[in-house]
């Protein structure tokens, strides 16, 4: 399971703006190497000439939102992000490299006017219009902007980070033409108004529509290349079609079908050609089942991806850090990673770092540096050092009461039930008893932002941002702060970060917020997460994105 994160770092990193690979150069990773380039990108990238006109691109998701705003906590899942993404204005497209670059089709022109304070002018292309024919402008992204800039608590917004720093919205004698000032230097300004670069104003200006309104996916506040044509609530198939108000290059495909399938019976709706893709992510039988399949290939990319165990430390004895740095030391993410990872042709190391991954320039070995790693007589030590002693049946005690913690693990997630076991066998060797406690996926969003968790594993898929991610996850405020761990130091770095321009200094304060967020055990990050996709061989322009973005009006079969 995966959650997407807004930061321009995106799932906790752009990782890294500088340290980026090639930038138009299609890349596969190489099964050898020690690091893979955060930039990698397979897509089978075709001219449009070369494709057909039609066909119909089927694919897999979990299950259909309840809730679809983007903005809101709970619109906040990758597999909603994924469908959105051809439904509604997207501001600005990223390139291999995650470097964002205006897309005309919604935003003619850009201009940074000032530094300090950032001042930015959008001119929007005017043919741009929403589902029912009102235009796409400034009232929009202003509507955008004062939902979520903190002041309305009631709005449950995924991330205010963005919008807080905007000290006004103004518009010229055409409404395209919008000036955003923000209150000083904040270099990630193209951050809030990317995907999507607006919403309509009516679907997000008031409270109850902001929270319950995005139920279903209404036409009239859609714009994009496609719409939604019907959603099959028997079969779970929600059914995107060309959208006929559309100004800019056609879509090659006549249709987008969205079915509600399984993880783990993917791989064969894959072989019986019931769908044209599917996200591998950690899963071997899946890799190599999709290695079978004639006409197929699966397309790999290293993007800004890692599984990671969040620990909620409202929760249970969760809330005592020394039982939460003992579990760190319990456990060998080497082990837990080449398990996940077995028959997967991917590098197989743990990632110490929550913001830059190992090939990117700003990364620092967190682990090493605050010695919080696998060493279970450490463990051993620090849950001794709190009064938990061994009893008979191996497990601590203390007062009368057993050192339990429980795990909640999705069902149908291979890596999610794999790390479940893993933890639990290496826990108990230091006299934790693990608790595996299963529910269905569909409960996932429910028991995550409800924290009605102690351990929870899962993805944070990233965009091209790392240092806003610092803010979004880990800030005390943050919606997106499952683990409910308020860290006052690390709130004070996220706001240098935001107005921080220069860039070396950003890597410092970066990791200076890295290494207490992994001293009070956050997030325990496992690795950096493969994006292994399998597709039909002759299905181009999608596939393994990295940090590049989809263009759905380009994605066809080569002829």
């Amino acid at each position: 399971m995966s959650i997407q994160a807004r930061f321009f770092l995106v799932l906790a990193v752009c990782l890294s703006l500088a340290a980026c690979g090639d930038k138009n150069k299609q890349q596969n990773t190489t099964e050898s190497a020690d690091t893979v380039e955060a930039t990698a990108q397979d897509i089978n990238a075709q001219e449009r000439e070369k494709l057909r006109q039609g066909g119909e691109l089927r694919l897999a998701i979990a299950n259909v939102a309840e809730n679809w705003n983007p903005l809101h906590i709970d619109g906040n899942h990758h597999d909603y992000s994924r469908i959105r993404g051809s439904l509604l204005p997207v501001f600005f497209h990223f390139d291999s490299q995650g470097v964002p670059v205006p897309n005309p089709d919604y935003v003619l022109s850009v201009e940074v006017v000032s530094d300090d304070p950032t001042v930015v002018r959008y001119q929007l292309n005017p043919k741009a219009v929403w589902g029912d024919g009102s235009p796409v402008d400034g009232d929009d992204m202003y509507a955008k902007w004062q939902a979520c800039n903190g002041e309305k608590k009631e709005f449950n917004c995924t991330s205010t980070e963005s919008f807080e720093t905007i000290e006004s919205i103004t518009m010229g004698e055409e409404k395209t033409d919008v000036t955003i000032t923000y209150k000083s230097a904040f270099p990630d300004w193209s951050q809030g108004f990317s995907i999507p670069g607006a919403i309509k104003a009516e679907s997000i200006s008031d409270l109850e529509t902001f929270n319950t309104g995005w139920s279903e996916l209404n036409n009239d506040w859609l714009s994009g290349p496609f719409k939604v044509d019907s959603y099959d609530a028997t079969q779970k198939i929600l059914t995107l079609v060309p959208n006929e108000n559309w100004w800019g290059e056609p879509p090659l495909l006549d249709k987008i079908s969205w079915r509600v399938i399984a993880n783990d019976a993917r791989a064969q709706a894959f072989a019986n050609a019931e769908i044209d893709a599917f996200d591998i992510a950690s899963d071997p039988d899946a890799f190599q089942r999709a290695l079978r399949v004639d006409n197929a290939q699966v397309r790999k990319a290293g993007g800004p991806n890692f599984r990671h165990f969040t620990f909620n430390s409202k929760a249970g004895l969760l809330q005592n850090l020394s039982i939460r740095q003992a579990i760190v030391h319990a456990l060998d993410r080497q082990a837990i990673a080449a398990s996940d990872l077995a028959g997967i042709d991917w590098p197989v190391k743990p990632l110490n770092n929550h913001v830059f991954l190992q090939s990117q320039a700003g990364f620092v070995d967190t682990a090493e540096l605050t010695g919080l790693d696998y060493d279970p007589d450490k463990a051993r030590t620090l849950l001794d050092e709190q009064g938990w002693q061994v009893g008979e049946d191996g497990i601590r005690e203390k007062d009368g009461e057993k050192l339990i913690v429980r795990f909640m693990q999705l069902a149908t997630v291979k890596a999610s039930e794999n790390e479940a076991l893993q933890a639990q066998s290496m826990l108990k060797e230091v006299g934790v008893q693990l608790d595996i406690v299963t529910i269905p996926v569909t409960q996932f969003s429910q028991t995550l932002t409800g924290h009605e968790f102690e351990i929870i594993a899962f993805s944070w898929i990233g965009t091209p941002y790392p240092f806003s991610g610092i803010k979004q996850i880990y800030g005390t405020d943050s919606e997106s702060n499952f683990a409910q761990l308020s860290m006052p130091e690390v709130d004070s770095i996220a706001d240098q970060l935001a107005t921080e321009t220069d860039i070396a200094k950003r890597i410092e304060l970066a990791n200076q917020a890295d290494k207490i967020i992994w001293e009070q055990v956050h997030t325990l990050p496992l690795y950096q997460r493969p994006e292994l996709i399998a597709t039909r061989e002759d299905l181009a322009n999608y596939g393994a994105f990295g940090l590049s973005s989809k263009r759905w009006e380009n994605i066809g079969f080569i002829k």
